[in-house]
């Protein structure tokens, strides 16, 4: 027995150090989870009329993608809203974090500005029930989705869609600013006799992140893309609908099985829209996106080695913009009488996230960003493949650039716009900063 018990002390110390048992590998675990957040028949949809609701064209839901890895766990969110308020959605990662041990940092609640949801006031009693339901609406569908983790494979594909939607700002001759391509003006050649194309560019990335079971199941997808969804005519289907991200996602179910859940993130979109939109054959013209989703994910690309997730979070204090300085021509140029929306919302804290899935970046910001403003956090982000997701955990209106407010137009006046272009320019470089921070303390991370 002594001589047992000495051998194995013996063995125990003498194992040389490149012998030592290696930590297993960080396994990827990924879930899916949704809720039903449609409205009641009756309750306010979006838009400028404020009409109450006549029925239900297709439902409105909460997806979520719940990532883990190597101890650290992101949520996901896409919801079918037209935005989401501070507090609204601070009450449903709360709700979820208490119920799932998720960080609150590691939360991203990203509506798609479907223009066919309910109507989210900044303040007042518009749909005022409806909205006290969707913090535990949205907590639920985390939940959901943290309980159905299972180990999986990441897989990432890309679409490039050139058709369906353009930059929705283009430039009249006639004083060398920017007219939105719905106005009225632009079919009368007397009072615009020339426009000079459009401000700026489009995003054509149409991004997907496919995530399989072990045993092949294709769990969900991860979407982002870039357009503006009010592909429907509001004043005539006075109906709820989640616009075109809902069409991108009965292809998916259509491709890889009902089993499959579509998590919708929107682009940097405020100033790109549809071709063609509020049409009566809007899901017909719809389908270019659905096809190219399904394309993207049929062609996604394998990841190997281990999946980092990790996430970060920065609540930022932006400048309000000030009414007083846009010039009244600024306004009735375009033939209104005054600015659209109401009073400016007291701006106090800003939150921008960013987060990583493997090789993937994701950027987010609070505002209905243009296009380009996502362009330069791609371009600046050091992972391979960025997107970035507007609208997350908060809204603060339109971001232009800094030629926009040059050039005027609806996404510049006050009343749409709250922030000033010191504020924007901020906010990008918070996300940039952020990716940066992801990108760096993950690289040194693995090298030890």
């Amino acid at each position: 027995m002594r001589f047992l018990l000495a051998w194995t002390i013996f063995v125990l110390f003498s194992v040389p150090a490149c012998c030592e048992v290696e930590p297993k590998p960080a396994v990827l675990k990924i879930g899916f989870g949704q809720t039903d957040i449609t409205p009641a028949v009756g309750e306010i949809i979006t838009g400028a009329g404020h009409y109450r609701s006549i029925g239900i064209e297709d439902l409105l839901f909460a997806k979520t993608l719940v990532a883990q890895s190597g101890g650290r766990t992101i949520a996901i969110v896409g919801v079918d809203l037209i935005k989401i308020r501070y507090d609204l959605a601070e009450a449903a990662i709360a709700l979820a974090c208490e119920r799932t041990g998720i960080e609150h940092d590691a939360v991203m609640i990203c509506p798609s500005h479907n223009h066919s949801s309910p109507f989210i006031p900044m303040g007042g009693p518009h749909n005022k029930k409806y909205l006290e339901t969707l913090p535990e609406l949205i907590a639920r569908s985390i939940e959901k989705a943290h309980n159905s983790l299972e180990p999986a494979r990441m897989l990432i594909g890309r679409s490039l869609v050139y058709e369906g939607h353009h930059n929705r700002r283009v430039i009249s001759k006639a004083d060398g600013l920017v007219l939105n391509t719905w106005m009225k003006k632009l079919d009368s050649l007397e009072q615009t006799p020339q426009v000079l194309g459009t401000e700026g560019p489009i995003d054509p990335e149409l991004w997907v992140a496919r995530f399989d079971a072990l045993d092949g199941r294709v769990l969900g997808v991860l979407v982002n893309f870039t357009c503006h969804p009010n592909h429907r005519l509001r004043k005539n289907l006075k109906t709820w609908s989640a616009d075109f991200p809902g069409v991108i996602a009965e292809h998916i179910t259509k491709a890889f099985g009902k089993q499959t859940v579509t998590v919708f993130t929107q682009g940097c979109s405020g100033n790109i829209s549809p071709s063609g939109n509020q049409t009566v054959n809007w899901k017909e013209k719809s389908s270019v996106f659905g096809r190219a989703a399904v394309v993207a994910a049929r062609r996604a690309t394998p990841v190997k080695g281990p999946i980092i997730i990790d996430s970060i979070r920065r609540d930022i204090q932006v400048p309000r913009r000030d009414p007083k300085d846009q010039r009244p021509e600024a306004v009735t140029r375009l033939g209104w009488r005054s600015s659209p929306g109401g009073a400016a919302p007291r701006i106090h804290k800003v939150p921008v996230n960013a987060a990583r899935i493997g090789p993937l970046g994701i950027a987010t910001n609070p505002g209905e960003l243009f296009v380009e403003w996502g362009l330069s956090i791609k371009k600046r982000s050091p992972f391979p493949h960025t997107i970035v997701s507007e609208l997350t955990n908060e809204w603060i209106g339109y971001e232009p650039t800094a030629r926009a407010f040059q050039h005027e137009g609806y996404e510049s006046l006050a009343g749409v716009n709250f922030v000033t272009l010191e504020g924007i320019q901020k906010l990008v470089d918070t996300s940039v900063e952020l990716l940066q921070e992801l990108w760096k303390r993950d690289r040194q991370e693995d090298l030890r």
